[in-house]
């Protein structure tokens, strides 16, 4: 077993790719390395989600923002759906007005800044993990395994060979 410490974001990043691998060419005590790979992952993942979603509902700056934020998407569907078939939307059976849509946008922007501020802050934070890494030929039989990208490839190779 090794001891690493690593930036929240690149576990996020080999977590999402792990997730979803298939390992049918690999050995079964090596599918078993994966899998205690991915579950030793799994936490750091769950709790970014956790934090961002407790940043995402401490930063909104009103009790009825979220009511708010989906009459403002209601309203940029609408018009829209009406560019789309050449029609002028009726302003009167739009959810906001132009001006009450307008202050939201900035609203938004302000708020949209504070979450991804707090969420960069999680994704930089530094983890420390402990596992048993993959040899080359075992990350070989799970490339093989799965048609990634290189990039794909790199994420999580970097991590768990």
């Amino acid at each position: 077993m090794e001891k690493q410490t690593i930036k929240t974001e690149k576990v996020l990043n080999a977590y999402r790719v792990l997730s979803t691998a298939k390992y049918s060419k690999m050995a079964d005590e090596d599918k078993i390395k994966v899998w205690k790979i991915a579950r030793t992952l799994k936490p750091v993942a769950d709790k970014f989600e956790d934090d961002s979603k407790d940043a995402a509902e401490k930063f909104k700056p009103s009790e009825d923002f979220s009511e708010r934020l989906q009459k403002a998407q209601d309203y940029e569907r609408i018009l829209k759906e009406e560019n789309a078939k050449g029609n002028k939307a009726d302003m009167t059976k739009l959810p906001m007005g132009a001006a009450e849509y307008g202050e939201f946008v900035k609203e938004f922007q302000k708020y949209n800044k504070l979450v991804g501020e707090a969420v960069k802050e999680f994704a930089d934070k530094e983890v420390e993990l402990e596992f048993e890494k993959l040899s080359e030929d075992a990350f070989g039989k799970l490339m093989a395994s799965n048609e990634w990208t290189m990039e794909q490839a790199m994420e999580i190779g970097m991590l768990i060979v």
